[in-house]
């Protein structure tokens, strides 16, 4: 990573290239070089593109040292600002800033394993601000799904994933079908792999927010949707996850009424 560094900004200003040499050397950020990185994304006035990407090289080379804080509060508040100016009134990110979070932070995860607290704190800020997903140019594979297929590499789930998930779906109540969607795509790549406890928590609950449609009612629309969910998982592992089957004993308490179909499900696999 050392060599990316220098070659991505071997054109710096001298008094910047010291100053990156020296960040490289000790391999962390102290307050008086978080000034300094301040004072020179700011020279030409606002940060572009470039400055930003520099702030992620750097935050990826000093990941899991001992930083001033004053470094990630600079880092979350600069790279919140560059995403979203001038863009909260349409409440997406365009296509090429998208693009560019993105990679950043695919390369984030190729470097250090992990998405780590900031960035996931940045994801977080975006939700909030944006209100919705972010998409990439229109088409319909959303941009942090495309994400979570870079984090689910690993094919586990930890807390903070979970967090960021939640804070997504719960943008929209009921939470929206393709959220849903989402979370049996990663359910599915993680049977018998490592979670969090509160993925099952997340999973169950969201879910069934999705599937009552009035106290005590499932929609009924929303079935065979549903059926066709648990016979992919059956398909591939010849057994129900335990969140899933968490989610069909729930839905047998709550609902009056049980459906046949999902009957047939509770009574082979939840008893």
């Amino acid at each position: 990573m050392k060599q990316e560094l220098y070659e991505i900004f071997h054109e710096l200003p001298v008094g910047s290239k010291k100053l990156i040499e020296k960040i490289i050397e000790d391999e962390k950020v102290d307050a008086n070089e978080t000034d300094q990185i301040k004072k020179f994304i700011y020279r030409e006035g606002q940060p572009g593109g470039y400055e930003i990407r520099l702030l992620f090289e750097i935050h990826d080379h000093v990941y899991g040292q001992i930083n001033d804080p004053s470094w990630e509060i600079f880092f979350l508040d600069e790279t919140t600002k560059y995403f979203t100016e001038n863009f909260m009134a349409k409440r997406k990110l365009p296509f090429s800033k998208a693009a560019m979070l993105y990679d950043q932070i695919k390369k984030t995860i190729k470097r250090t394993g992990m998405v780590s607290e900031v960035e996931m704190a940045l994801l977080k800020n975006l939700i909030e601000i944006t209100g919705d997903l972010i998409y990439m140019n229109g088409n319909d594979k959303r941009f942090l799904s495309g994400l979570f297929e870079e984090i689910l590499r690993d094919e586990r789930i930890d807390f903070s994933e979970v967090e960021m998930l939640k804070e997504m779906i719960y943008q929209n109540i009921p939470p929206l079908q393709e959220d849903i969607d989402l979370l049996f795509d990663i359910n599915l790549s993680i049977i018998d792999k490592a979670r969090d406890d509160f993925w099952q928590v997340l999973f169950i609950e969201s879910i069934s927010q999705f599937m009552i449609n009035k106290p005590s009612e499932i929609d009924n629309q929303k079935v065979g949707w549903l059926e066709n969910k648990f016979l992919r998982t059956v398909e591939k592992h010849q057994r129900l996850s335990p969140e899933e089957v968490g989610l069909i004993t729930a839905l047998k308490e709550q609902a009056e009424e049980f459906p046949p179909g999902l009957h047939i499900y509770w009574a082979q696999y939840c008893q």
